[in-house]
């Protein structure tokens, strides 16, 4: 029938009641894919009457979800069978941006979405999660190039048995013969019946696929996708939809927030609709019959914690983005860090590089800024803990002390030096010093900043070689 998008969807909406398929495909963000299917739901239960029954498609078998989409119910009305993360459209074309969300989902240390997405990569593969010969750790670069269409990624992958232990789908990877999208189709070209719905979530298809082309011409596809990453184009489309979600929430709950608000709420939670819709609501909540949103609302209830916004300022400092820098230099003041708390943490940062940086310009270390994780972990880790007086401080996960060094190879160490004497000085002058603490930290993170940026080379054959002083004045 058609192709909707999030521009049309009212449309899509209002031609539903009289005019409804009998398959719909979501796809895209997941949380704007759940509030649109719950509108569906809505719309086509609202004459008829009728059950949704729910189908999680990483357990799912669907030889019989088929099954049950061509039989006759016995209950009255609509049945609605709702398949979320479906696979029917999974490929090689998709495996990537599936694995950019394990990846996403790992560093965010979010078990439940980084295993939903890692048994999505291996259907992608058309790998069976039950076969000693799936194990992602286990393949060779060119067993990854084949199965996923994409270079396998540096490191030890090892973690993703963690989230792969205990569960996963029942479905054997489909043989050419039986794949499920034909099975559909098939289905489909015979009949239904009349009361029978199937809603298809995914948050990545391939539409080159000949069911994604069946189901846009046949039936309603609805495309949910958001603009990934930092450009300025993404930033903005990222930002039109979370303000949407904002307003239709206040809207629905018959309160207001001035515009300024909602940008300062959509700051500090990021791009995640759900998070945003959630601490709206709790924000809500809170307000009992007060309409009106404060900022001191959402200062008591929806601040950043502190370490969070902590590691954003020093990954941006990594970054050399001084913008950034300064954007969250302020946020943690608006959050009410204290200027002296955020020097405490900078400073812990410049010795952590100090540090690091000084012990890769060791020759024997071995450390090259191009290498690898995984030659990382080989030749220079065993080198680096054999510095016992060093224990604590390189005893966390290797992937991250390979990206500490890497980091630390970025910075010489004289400005490294020179970064903890503007520390000192902006440190002694919050103690001491008329000026607003607001322009003393700005003034810190542009002396920092100041040097032009170092490319990276290897280490100096002796650090004996390499003067460093700290002139307190």
């Amino acid at each position: 029938m058609a192709l909707y998008t999030r521009e049309n969807l009212p449309e899509l909406l209002a031609r539903l009641a009289n005019h409804p398929s009998q398959v719909f495909l979501l796809f895209g963000e997941r949380y704007l894919c759940q509030e649109t299917v719950a509108q569906l739901e809505q719309i086509l239960l609202q004459r008829a009457g009728g059950t949704v029954l729910p189908i999680d498609g990483d357990q799912e078998e669907v030889g019989s979800t088929l099954a049950k989409l061509r039989s006759f119910a016995l209950l009255p009305g609509r049945q609605i069978y709702r398949v979320t993360d479906s696979r029917l459209f999974h490929s090689r074309q998709v495996a990537k941006s599936i694995w950019d969300r394990v990846v996403k989902a790992h560093t965010e240390v979010k078990s439940e979405q980084a295993g939903r997405a890692l048994r999505a990569l291996l259907a992608s593969g058309g790998l069976d999660l039950r076969s000693p010969d799936s194990d992602l750790a286990a393949l060779s670069a060119s067993e990854w190039q084949q199965c996923f269409g994409f270079s396998r990624p540096d490191g030890d992958l090892s973690w993703t048995r963690t989230y792969l232990a205990g569960g996963g789908p029942t479905d054997p990877a489909p043989s050419p013969t039986s794949d499920p999208g034909d099975m559909l189709a098939a289905v489909l070209a015979t009949g239904i019946p009349a009361n029978n719905v199937l809603i298809l979530l995914a948050e990545e298809v391939d539409k080159r696929k000949k069911l994604f082309k069946l189901l846009k011409d046949e039936q309603t596809v609805v495309d949910l996708s958001v603009e990934t990453g930092s450009s300025a184009k993404a930033q903005k489309e990222q930002r039109g939809v979370l303000q949407e979600l904002i307003r239709r929430t206040l809207t629905a709950e018959g309160k207001t927030m001035a515009p300024a608000l909602i940008d300062l709420l959509i700051d500090r939670v990021g791009f995640h609709p759900m998070a945003v819709v959630m601490e709206l609501r709790k924000v809500i909540t809170y307000l009992g019959d007060r309409s009106q949103i404060t900022q001191s609302d959402l200062d008591l209830l929806v601040g950043r914690t502190r370490q969070e916004a902590l590691f954003e300022l020093t990954s941006a400092l990594a970054r050399r983005d001084l913008e950034q820098s300064l954007i969250i230099a302020d946020r943690l003041q608006e959050n009410g860090i204290h200027p002296l708390a955020v020097v405490a943490a900078l400073r812990n940062f410049v010795r952590g590089l100090l540090l690091f940086r000084s012990l890769i310009e060791q020759p024997e270390t071995g450390f090259q800024p191009a290498m690898t994780a995984a030659a990382f972990q080989q030749t220079c880790l065993p080198r680096l803990k054999e510095r016992h007086q060093w224990k604590k401080e390189i005893s966390g996960h290797p992937f991250a002390l390979y990206m500490q060094c890497k980091t630390a190879s970025v910075f010489p160490l004289p400005i490294l030096a020179a970064w903890l004497h503007h520390l000192l000085r902006a440190e002694l002058r919050l103690k001491g010093s008329p000026v607003a603490p607001a322009t003393i930290l700005q003034h810190l993170i542009i002396s920092l900043l100041a040097s032009p940026p170092q490319k990276s080379s290897a280490p100096s054959a002796d650090l004996a070689k390499t003067k460093v002083s700290i002139t307190i004045q």
